[in-house]
């Protein structure tokens, strides 16, 4: 069980409208057991919940985050401090993962858009 179930459904559903307006459509969320209690909040906005079961593992969403914890790890371990306040550990990953979604990548949805532009839609000057 999720905490804050109300509160997590209204925020899926202001991302899928959100989403819906831009170039991305999202019709499947993954995720673990405790999110079977948000499967009949979502079902009429036309999400389909899917649940693993105890032992499973959603292998494209472990990827990600072991990609992400890799790259902050390597930017940490090239700085000259032996220790980094949370706040700039956390600022960091928002930067890496900000990074993967500036480009294009040949598993991802579109093929032309990057995910960063879908969202916001605005280019990455560089």
């Amino acid at each position: 069980m999720i905490k804050n179930q109300k509160v997590i459904t209204i925020v899926l559903k202001q991302v899928l409208v959100a989403s819906n307006i831009k170039c991305l459509t999202v019709h499947t969320l993954l995720g673990d057991g405790r999110f079977t209690s948000l499967k009949n909040g979502l079902a009429n906005v036309g999400l389909v919940v899917n649940v693993t079961s105890r032992d499973e593992t959603v292998l494209n969403i472990q990827r990600h985050i072991r990609t992400i914890k890799e790259r902050t790890r390597a930017t940490y371990a090239t700085l000259p401090f032996k220790a980094l306040p949370p706040r700039l550990v956390i600022k960091k990953m928002y930067a890496s993962v900000f990074w993967l979604n500036a480009f294009l990548e040949s598993t991802r949805i579109s093929k032309t858009n990057m995910p960063r532009k879908c969202i916001t839609e605005g280019d990455l000057q560089i």
